[in-house]
């Protein structure tokens, strides 16, 4: 015997199923993992790659609710790691290698954002600071003493043959506005971010600055042995939707709407002034491909065992340690694989 199902029916049935199918998404659907990553300074278009990995919902896409911490320090950011307080921080290179070998600290590099240092040396025309040596008797300026910053100053310092303690050194914002303390003769000069440079090019051309290059991987993210076993599958996400970002970004013939997007997102100080944080964008994509595309956010070995023998070498460790054991690029692989 047959059975015909008028149009109500049919609307009825239909319905119905496409209820309980929806129904069923949402019992199955699982809510974001959340995740807390603390930047080391104010935030800045240094850390583009994670606020547009933010707003283009890529850390979504990988089930992650990411939280961006505006950081007080470098070396505060990697204590909230320690303390458990955060999933990820971001911290120098040198800063990090320091606080792992001297003082034990229960940290890991996960990858490496910036490849080479992202710090300038700023100074007056008028007293131009041209390499370590012109250092010597000065004051100089930093974001956070004892952080990645003082850091990379101390490696400069070694490296030209200065005494470090002919050196003085005060904690300064790492923001444009700083360069009023030079015009004021409070101090000779100060480190500054790729952010802050740029800014400070656009309002004086004639600013005098000079790259610090110590060998050693510029920026680099941290997380706790522990958590990062017990979770890896976290940082893979966290750093596949990080890789999606700067691929984003590096392949965009029209900066203009990443910028204005982070800006909408972020209270990043000048991102309105659109001509300079598009320039402030290109150059720090310039740290993350420092060492080829190929390695992007990669702990590469070769500059890792260079690191060590320079740290080694400078006086600046107190012991040695197996470069290898400094960093893991096992989520980082899997995650741009």
């Amino acid at each position: 015997m047959s059975h015909k199902m008028d149009r109500r029916q049919f609307g009825a049935s239909a319905g119905a199923s496409l209820a309980l199918l929806a129904g069923a998404g949402r019992a199955v659907a699982q809510p974001l993992r959340k995740v807390r990553f603390v930047t080391p300074f104010n935030f800045s278009l240094s850390y583009a790659s994670v606020f547009h990995a933010k707003v283009a919902g890529f850390f979504e896409q990988e089930g992650l609710d990411v939280e961006v911490i505006n950081g007080k320090g470098a070396t505060t950011a990697a204590q909230l790691v320690i303390a458990g307080q955060a999933d990820l921080a971001r911290t120098g290179g040198a800063n990090y290698i320091t606080s792992r070998v001297d003082a034990g600290a229960p940290l890991v590099s996960v990858a490496t954002i910036a490849q080479i240092s992202p710090f300038y040396m700023v100074s007056s025309p008028d007293s131009p600071l041209k390499d370590a040596k012109d250092l010597t008797g000065k004051t100089i300026g930093v974001a956070s003493l004892g952080g990645s910053m003082e850091g990379t100053l101390n490696l400069l310092l070694r490296g030209g043959g200065v005494d470090a303690s002919k050196v003085e050194r005060v904690r300064v914002p790492d923001v444009a506005a700083s360069y009023g303390l030079i015009q004021a003769k409070r101090i000779a000069g100060f480190m500054a971010s790729i952010s802050s440079l740029v800014k400070i090019k656009a309002a004086i051309p004639e600013v005098m600055t000079f790259p610090i290059d110590d060998g050693i991987p510029g920026q680099v993210y941290v997380a706790t042995p522990q958590a990062y076993a017990a979770n890896q599958d976290l940082y893979v996400r966290f750093l596949r939707a990080e890789y999606k970002a700067i691929n984003a970004i590096l392949k965009a013939t029209d900066l203009e709407p990443i910028v204005r997007g982070i800006g909408k997102a972020f209270e990043v100080p000048g991102i309105d002034d659109i001509k300079t944080s598009i320039s402030d964008l290109k150059q720090n994509a310039e740290t993350w491909t420092a060492k080829g595309p190929q390695n992007i956010l990669r702990n590469v070995p070769e500059q890792w065992a260079e690191a060590e023998k320079v740290m080694n070498g400078a006086g600046m460790l107190k012991g040695s340690v197996e470069p290898t054991a400094l960093y893991d690029n096992g989520a980082r692989d899997k995650a741009v694989a």
